[in-house]
């Protein structure tokens, strides 16, 4: 089961990520940024191995999740 995360929080740690962007740049980016073990860096983790090109189309993939 996927955890729920925050809306606020994705959008928070994707104004810090230079897109474009590969799924392991965003995951670092949120390491950095304080999540360790969190539902954010699950669902991250669950992304297609892809460079994205912006935030909005992470939230489309996240959203598919």
């Amino acid at each position: 089961m996927v955890e729920e995360i925050i809306p606020m929080d994705i959008h928070d740690l994707l104004q810090k990520v230079k897109f474009p962007a590969k799924k392991n740049d965003i995951i670092e980016q949120a390491r950095s940024s304080g999540a360790m073990a969190d539902p954010l860096l699950e669902n991250l983790g669950m992304l297609p191995d892809k460079e994205y090109a912006s935030a909005d189309e992470v939230f489309k993939e996240l959203e598919r999740i």
